[in-house]
């Protein structure tokens, strides 16, 4: 289940990428655990690395968390690109229990619509 898109801006490319917190809410504590002021959350990537990003919460009228650490790293490995989408997903396995999954469309728009036409986002 898709819970959060985002098209890539310069800031998102350069610095962090923030996500709203409700959204995030409801996840397992092995997968965001607290501590040193922040979170942490895992998250697979379609060829199955797992990437720990560190987050921080901003606050505000809609809490924010902010990827810092772990971010850049997957966005240079990934090489993306200011208006690349991102797909975070929450994924309940029968086996693996519930987990994220990160997807990336690159520049693709035919994919990304088929994707959201799935997914009905």
């Amino acid at each position: 289940m898709a819970i959060f898109v985002e098209v890539l801006t310069k800031i998102d490319i350069g610095r962090t990428l923030s996500l709203p917190d409700s959204r995030l809410q409801a996840s397992p504590q092995s997968q965001r655990s607290h501590g040193d002021g922040g979170e942490k959350l895992q998250v697979k990537d379609d060829v199955g690395i797992l990437w720990n990003f560190h987050c921080t919460i901003r606050s505000g009228v809609v809490p924010k968390l902010d990827m810092v650490t772990g971010w850049i790293q997957f966005v240079r490995f990934k090489q993306l690109n200011t208006g690349d989408v991102i797909v975070l997903n929450k994924d309940d396995d029968t086996l693996t229990g519930l987990h994220y999954k990160i997807e990336v469309f690159k520049g693709d728009a035919d994919d990304y619509s088929s994707f959201v036409h799935k997914n009905g986002i």
